[in-house]
Parts: structure tokens; C-alpha cells; sequence
């Protein structure tokens, strides 16, 4: 048995081998009948439908390391506006030097750093920067990427504005290009800022409450300027102050600082917003378009019920196994140019009843799983490949006799999160610019489908 077990898995390798190898669109139905064992392979293309998703979300909590700001316009794709609503973090405990020895404030400066923009290096981004003066940002609360800023300021407390660019244009080449330089821009506030900072009661310092009572933090939005999104990885605010001391008989002023940084003690939020293509003449269903951060992710409708009938007419009453299932999503062609949209590394085909779950908790894929897969770009055939071999065994064996069961998924473009071995950790939504134009379902070259071979024994 253990000789007749390999003998016709090795005939169903070569099967499925060959059935691959078919280029004829229709269905392949090949019979194996080793020593009385009447095995049926198919080789079949599913069609599917799609359509572009406009209404999707995601966690509006920031990775302190890609704090996006700014906002880009692509003709094909719209517009994206990234917004920040920063809370700050006091030195808890801190103590300020005493009246006594007469402290004063000499400066209050907001610095941004950032290791990443996408962009023009030169176009003028304007930045505003505004008191949160309503409620404040609960630490335990989910808040979602659409979320409404009036919630939390009716931007009345102007603290702050400036004109910056993506790279410093005062700064020589040698200095940009040093070892250790880190592009950043900084903020001078007025001294009417600087003062009330300073005057904040000091039982603000017992916690991060206490100070959150005092200043709810800061709502960070652009005005003008639409060429620009800058990734941020550091925030922080700090507050120069001297004080005298008496050192060997004599008067001296030491200078220090108080630093408030925005990091995972306290919360960190991001705002996208997107508005709709402006030229009626990029709409073409022969294309599916996938833009990110919680811009378009496509839907695909699976016709399960459909693929159940065809498997059933094919192989009867025999028990059935999928050996190969793979959703083909080949690339378009792309805008080209350095203000292209970059291409995300990864997809992710998502079941649309977990979108929400996925918007905060993230996916942690299975070896088998029905709920959502993984697919790489292919840079060498210009397409992801989504494996559905598992899925389609399972909705397929599901409620066998139901023949109008369609299911959706949604195309998301995500992150993949390695462990120490190389494995994948976990999936997060892409925070990201990206773009892409997908071949639909109804692109006549060649349409969005799955690829399946299956057996019956």
C-alpha cells in the first residue's frame, strides 16, 4: 500500500504539472486509475468580479517611527491629507528649580524629526499648529483615521505657523549629505506660549493626567500645499529655562531644559483624509485601482457557490481536493516618474467582514487559514499571486450543497512583521503613500481570476 500511496501521488504531481501547463482558458479533465484507484483531476479558471472600496478606515493610533504629515496629489489617484493630534508627555516627578533661586524662561521650541518624505524636495508645505482645547484624547479609546478634529479643537488657540520644505533648502549639501545628520524642522513659539508653559501649575508633573488637565496637546494640520508627505519619527517640545545660583561667592546662571516628548506614554493620531479622482477620463473598469494609507481597497467577490456546482459536475460524489488555488492580480501599467506613487511590497486578500477587526487589531496569518492571505509583489512577472488553496478547500467543502454562496474580500495594501527566524509575525495596514492599477475583472488582456486545480479520489 505504502508503494501504491506513492505511486500515485508521483502520477498526480505529473497531472498536475500538465494540467498547468494548459493555456486554454476552459476547463482540463484528466482520469488516473492506478491499480483499480479512478482518480479525476481538473484544471479550471474561476472568473470573479471587482469593484473600488472608497469608504475604508484604520486605526488612527500612530507608529511613533512614521508620523505622517502633509498632503500629495496624484491625477490618478486623488488627494491625500495627513493630519497629527499629538498628546505630550510630561517628566513626571520633575521638579523646578525654586523661586528662591529665581528661574526664567528663555525659549519654548517644538522640534520634528523625520528620515523619510515622499515628494518634491522643494515645493513650500505649510504647517499650523493648533491647541487641542476641547476634549482630551482618551489613552484607552479606539479612534479611527476618519475621525472628526472638531471632536477635539475648534482651532481658535493659533500657537504656531511656519513654511517649510521636504529638504532644507539653507543647509549646503555637505551638511545634508554628513554622517549623523538627521532632517528635522523646529518651531520658535512666541513668548505669550513660552510664558503660560512655564506658568503651568506644578502638581501637572504628578502624572500624565494631571499635565493632560493643563494641555491637551497639540492638533498639527498643513494649509497650502499638496507635493509633500513627510514621515515623522520624533516629536518633542522643549522648555529653556535659567536660574541663578551662588557658586564660590559668586553669581552664576546655569541653563537647563524641560523635554516633552510625544511617545507611547501618551497618544499619538493620525487623520487621513482623501478626495475623489478630478478627471472622469481616468475611470476605466478594466482597471482596479489600491491606494494607501485607508485610501481604496478594492473588493473581490468570489463566486464560492458557483465554483461548489462546477466542482460537483465535474467529480460527482467523490471526495474532493484542491491541489493549487491562486488569485492572479497582475499590475498595470504605472505612472512613472520620482512623483509616482511607490508600490506597496504586499497585499493582503482580506475577508470584508474582518476589515474592522483588522483596522485594530492587525492579522496574524496561519499555515491554514480561511480568513485572510498574503501575496508579494512579483517584480520579475509584475503581479501578486494570492495562494487560496487552503481557503478555497475550505469554502468549497463548506455547505457543499449551496450553490449561491459569493463571498467578498477585500485587496489591502499592508506591512508583513518578520520574528527573529525570519517568519511572519504579524500584518498591519499599510500607513504608507502607495498606489497601484490592478487588471479588473473585466480587463479583456487579462481579467482578474482564479487558477485552481482540484481532484476528486
Amino acid at each position: 500500500m505504502k508503494n501504491l500511496r506513492q505511486i500515485r501521488n508521483a502520477l498526480l504531481a505529473l497531472v498536475a504539472l500538465a494540467a498547468f501547463g494548459c493555456t486554454d482558458a476552459k476547463q482540463t479533465g484528466l482520469v488516473v486509475q492506478p491499480e483499480g484507484d479512478r482518480i479525476t483531476v481538473f484544471a479550471d479558471t474561476f472568473a470573479v468580479t471587482a469593484y473600488e472600496s472608497y469608504d475604508n478606515v484604520i486605526s488612527a493610533q500612530c507608529d511613533t517611527a512614521a508620523m505622517a504629515l502633509g498632503e500629495f496629489y496624484s491625477e490618478r489617484f486623488g488627494s491625500t491629507k495627513a493630519e497629527l493630534l499629538v498628546q505630550l508627555a510630561p517628566p513626571v516627578g520633575y521638579e523646578f528649580a525654586p523661586d528662591s533661586l529665581h528661574p526664567t524662561p528663555d525659549s519654548l521650541v517644538l522640534y520634528m524629526y523625520y528620515n523619510s518624505y515622499f515628494g518634491s524636495e522643494t515645493a513650500p508645505l505649510e504647517i499650523s499648529i493648533y491647541e487641542i482645547d476641547k476634549q482630551s484624547i482618551a489613552y484607552d479609546k479606539i479612534y479611527y483615521s476618519n475621525l472628526d478634529v472638531a471632536d477635539f479643537t475648534d482651532e481658535s488657540i493659533l500657537m504656531g505657523r511656519r513654511v517649510i520644505t521636504s529638504v532644507d533648502q539653507t543647509l549646503p549639501d555637505s551638511v545634508l549629505e554628513a554622517d549623523g545628520y538627521v532632517p528635522s524642522f523646529r518651531y520658535k513659539f512666541s513668548d505669550e506660549q513660552m510664558n503660560r508653559f512655564f506658568s503651568l501649575p506644578r502638581t501637572a508633573y504628578q502624572s500624565y493626567e494631571s499635565f493632560a488637565e493643563e494641555f491637551k496637546g497639540m492638533y498639527i494640520t498643513t494649509k497650502y500645499g499638496a507635493s509633500t508627505m513627510i514621515y515623522f519619527n520624533q516629536i518633542s517640545l522643549k522648555l529653556f529655562y535659567h536660574y541663578n545660583v551662588r557658586r564660590d561667592g559668586r553669581d552664576t546662571l546655569l541653563y537647563t531644559s524641560v523635554i516633552f516628548p510625544a511617545n507611547r506614554e501618551v497618544r499619538q493620531l493620525n487623520r487621513f483624509e482623501h478626495g475623489r479622482f478630478v478627471a472622469d477620463s481616468l475611470a476605466d473598469d478594466s482597471l482596479l485601482l489600491v491606494k494607501s494609507p485607508a485610501g481604496i481597497y478594492p473588493r473581490v467577490r468570489i463566486p464560492v457557490g458557483a465554483m461548489r456546482q462546477r466542482i460537483r459536475d465535474n467529480i460527482g460524489d467523490k471526495l474532493y481536493n484542491v491541489s493549487s488555488a491562486v488569485l492572479e492580480a497582475e499590475v498595470a501599467a504605472q505612472d512613472e516618474g520620482d512623483l509616482a506613487l511607490p508600490m506597496p511590497t504586499a497585499l493582503l486578500l482580506l475577508r470584508e467582514s474582518q476589515l474592522e477587526n483588522f483596522a485594530t487589531d492587525d492579522f496574524t496569518p496561519q499555515n491554514a487559514d480561511s480568513t485572510g492571505v498574503v501575496a508579494l509583489y512579483d517584480s520579475e512577472n509584475d503581479r501578486y499571486q494570492f495562494d487560496l488553496a487552503y481557503l478555497m478547500t475550505y469554502e468549497v467543502r463548506d455547505s457543499y450543497d449551496q450553490t449561491d454562496d459569493v463571498e467578498t474580500f477585500a485587496i489591502v495594501p499592508c506591512k508583513v512583521v518578520y520574528d527573529s527566524s525570519g517568519g511572519v509575525s504579524y500584518v498591519m495596514p499599510l500607513r504608507q503613500l502607495s498606489g497601484l492599477s490592478l487588471r479588473s475583472a473585466n480587463n479583456a488582456m487579462s481579467p482578474l481570476r482564479i487558477k485552481m486545480i482540484y481532484n476528486g479520489f
